[in-house]
């Protein structure tokens, strides 16, 4: 599990869909935290795996499955094509920032009026000043 400050987040939390962790919302009010919010009938369309024509069509709501920071990596990881498609830098570090969370984080530091962005290794364990 990822680490997050101790502070209380700014808009709550949200339950993740995937592993039913409680995931802070800091930045945006229905979003967590460096996680991912699909729209499950984007999954979906008429005769396909899940038919999802009532949203579509407007006859009931969408449905969202929302999943934490580790949830998308463990995605990420059983569908390795998935995470090609995702380059460096693809969230900002939020949390203790000695290590990267994972290989697709990036934070900035300042010195002076000079920002220097760093990226994670591929293998998530260090960070690379860019």
């Amino acid at each position: 599990m990822s680490e997050y400050p101790t502070n209380y987040p700014k808009y709550g939390f949200h339950a993740c869909n995937g592993c039913g962790i409680m995931a802070p919302h800091h930045t945006q009010e229905q979003m967590p935290e460096n996680g991912w919010v699909i729209p499950f009938e984007h999954l979906g369309y008429y005769a396909g795996f899940t038919d999802e024509i009532e949203v579509l069509l407007g006859e009931r709501e969408s449905n969202l499955w929302t999943l934490c920071h580790d949830c998308v990596i463990k995605l990420l990881e059983t569908f390795p094509l998935l995470g090609i498609l995702i380059e460096k830098g693809a969230h900002s570090m939020f949390g203790p920032n000695d290590i990267p969370c994972c290989k697709y984080a990036w934070k900035a530091e300042w010195i002076g009026e000079t920002c220097i962005t760093s990226y994670a290794n591929n293998e998530g364990t260090q960070w690379i000043a860019r």
